[in-house]
């Protein structure tokens, strides 16, 4: 996603980090595959997102209020299912 230099450093901070860090979400699932992250998070008045993003170039997804079969999927499936669902919204189109 980007990142700043500090000290020399290269400091990577994804979407999902930056939200735990400043909106104070939880984060309830990570996982990541070579081609695609995945994570769901939960705000603090209990709203669910499902976030998947392209390791490989940019692009965010989202599901508003996952299902739990949905978040089974991000947990042990095929996160590309949830990448081509109809209920995946592009980021830019939910903000």
């Amino acid at each position: 996603m980007g990142g700043t230099a500090c000290n020399n450093f290269e400091v990577t901070m994804t979407l999902i980090e930056l939200l735990a860090e400043v909106a104070g979400i939880e984060v309830a699932l990570r996982r990541e595959t070579p081609v695609l992250s995945a994570a769901v998070v939960t705000a603090p008045a209990g709203r669910r997102v499902l976030a998947l993003e392209r390791t490989y170039r940019e692009g965010i997804v989202v599901l508003l209020d996952p299902s739990d079969e949905e978040v089974e999927e991000a947990r042990n499936g095929n996160l590309w299912t949830l990448w081509n669902a109809k209920r995946a919204q592009n980021l830019s189109s939910v903000i």
